[in-house]
């Protein structure tokens, strides 16, 4: 792939890590039922739960609180996938 000047996305080992897991999970656990979280609009109780055990719930929190602290760019990965 040829890189162009000025925009090279390089999120880091973290965050690429981040987005794998989260991918991985929402592939496994969301992807099947998206046709009825659309249908209802609501999204499933049980995924909050989900998510919180996975960690994606507390990713801008500081760990001084029990967070990730990995900031609003991680976030955004993370609800992306």
């Amino acid at each position: 792939m040829t890189e162009l000047p000025g925009l090279k996305f390089d999120l880091g080992e973290d965050i690429e890590m981040l987005r794998d897991s989260v991918r991985t999970w929402a592939q496994a656990e969301l992807a099947p039922r998206a046709g009825e979280i659309d249908r209802t609009d609501q999204f499933p109780m049980d995924a909050w739960k989900k998510m919180g055990d996975l960690g994606v719930l507390g990713i801008t929190v500081a760990e001084e609180y029990g967070g990730a602290n990995m900031g609003y760019l991680a976030h955004m990965i993370a609800m992306e996938e």
